[in-house]
């Protein structure tokens, strides 16, 4: 590389800033029944800093920890199995916890419980959770 390539890398890196950690401190519950969209999310989220409880995808087990875990946040799938995850969001609602729904339904199909979070269409992109995590989970 010549000199002058070499000088500008330098001045372009030194002024480019990036947030690397935007969820550093936060503690988020997971509450997704599919391995691998589950697996995906912990890695987006712990990638940003979270630490994560999940993902879990029993309805009762959900419930539990949004009752009792100490929690910044959660990041809800609309159906577990044969159920919703709305029980799960009323224990977040009492205990004023932002979340998250993410679902492949369209909001119409999402239960009224849920009805008034933040709502993520799946496949989830990295970027637009992170970001929005960062936002609601301050």
């Amino acid at each position: 590389m010549n000199n002058n390539a070499s000088s500008r890398q330098g001045q372009a890196s030194k002024g480019m800033t990036r947030m690397t950690r935007p969820l550093e401190g936060r503690s988020i519950l997971s509450v997704e029944d599919d391995f691998l969209v589950g697996s995906d999310m912990r890695l987006f989220l712990q990638d940003a800093g979270a630490a994560i409880l999940g993902p879990i995808g029993d309805l009762a087990d959900a419930c539990a920890a949004a009752r009792s875990e100490t929690i910044n946040g959660a990041v809800l799938d609309v159906r577990l199995w044969s159920e919703t995850a709305a029980p799960v969001a009323n224990e977040l609602t009492i205990r004023q916890i932002p979340f998250i729904v993410v679902s492949g339904y369209s909001q119409e199909q999402v239960p009224p419980a849920m009805r008034d979070a933040a709502y993520l269409t799946k496949p989830i992109v990295r970027f637009d959770l992170v970001r929005l995590a960062a936002t609601l989970f301050s």
